[in-house]
């Protein structure tokens, strides 16, 4: 689904969430499927069926401040569904990332561990997934892709084009809508370091979650099972520095888990993690911003972002196209050596 109606000026942040299946190249070539479940079907029921399981726990009581949020199909990749929900306050977050975690976990509980989708040798299906925060119109923008290359001859300028695509009533037969810039590019990275038992978030996601953990008060959200899972340098990201990547710990209560830890790394808990997330976004060449227009008094996330084409103006080009281009000689009926 293309992005939302109408061009964003006044700035906003938008939270990005996946959940991709987890074994599914193996789970499509297995030799046996039960006759009542080919892969194909299993694979159909996960693009309706999660869809449909989010907007039902999203009117459960459980997750009653997600429930004015919405939540908008982005794309899916593969066997991975991505959308996307508008945030104006760090309670949006949080409330957000909670419901799609719930929902993952829920369809895999119920949908995954079906007898008939488990039935057979071989691969089984799970779940992992991610969230990360991008800003518009800056340092992130939306794009328009012409589904006909000869859809504009007049050669202006392809910055006044996309802003025009943008604007008023969108046309999706015309333009396919799209997202591109530094926090959609680091997100994917992330998406990679996910696994089943670990939610990825970005430094952004991190930091509100943090903020929203050690604060005091009716707005307090405890985000426990928040970690640093590691420090990578991810291509292409933050200059090469070392990006922490972090992430919730959906098996944190598990027994055995809890056992194995006091051999691990001391964790200092989400405070620390909240130093490191300021140490990281306040940093001189971080290229990453979030905004809360409603986010609580004194929040580093109320400061708009600033649109990086404000004060561009827009020039034609030198030889506007006003017709196609003539076919090659070679290829004209009349110089054809077969007539």
């Amino acid at each position: 689904m293309s992005p939302s109606e109408g061009r964003q000026v006044s700035g906003i942040s938008r939270l990005f969430l996946s959940c991709d299946l987890i074994g599914s190249t193996a789970y499509k070539q297995r030799r046996s499927h039960h006759p009542q479940a080919p892969w194909q079907k299993v694979f159909l029921q996960f693009y309706w069926e999660f869809p449909q399981q989010l907007r039902l726990l999203q009117s459960d009581k459980a997750h009653r401040d997600a429930r004015n949020l919405q939540f908008t199909l982005w794309k899916a990749v593969g066997d991975e569904l991505l959308f996307t929900c508008d945030v104006r306050c760090e309670t949006d977050v949080y409330a957000a990332v909670r419901l799609w975690v719930a929902t993952m976990q829920e369809y895999a509980s119920k949908s995954l561990s079906d007898k008939l989708i488990a039935a057979g040798d071989g691969a089984r299906l799970g779940v992992k997934g991610g969230a990360f925060i991008a800003t518009f119109p800056g340092p992130d923008s939306e794009s328009s892709i012409p589904r006909r290359p000869d859809i504009d001859r007049t050669g202006r300028d392809v910055v006044d084009l996309n802003n025009d695509a943008l604007s008023g009533t969108r046309n999706p037969d015309d333009y396919l809508y799209d997202y591109f810039g530094p926090s959609i590019d680091t997100g994917f990275r992330l998406f990679h370091e996910s696994k089943s038992r670990y939610f990825t978030l970005s430094v952004e996601v991190a930091y509100v979650l943090a903020t929203l953990h050690v604060a005091r008060g009716r707005r307090r959200r405890a985000s426990d099972d928040l970690v640093l899972r590691l420090g990578a340098e991810l291509k292409g990201v933050w200059g090469g520095r070392t990006y922490p990547v972090f992430a919730l710990d959906l098996e944190s209560e598990d027994h055995i888990h809890r056992a194995f830890a006091v051999f691990e790394p001391p964790r200092d808990g989400v405070a620390r993690v909240l130093d490191l997330c300021r140490a990281c976004y306040h940093s001189a060449n971080w290229p990453f911003h979030v905004y809360l227009p409603e986010a609580r008094r004194n929040s580093p996330f109320l400061l708009p972002p600033i649109d990086p084409l404000a004060g561009y103006v827009g020039q034609s080009e030198v030889d506007p196209i006003h017709d196609d281009p003539p076919r090659p000689e070679s290829l004209d009926e009349e110089a054809s050596p077969l007539q």
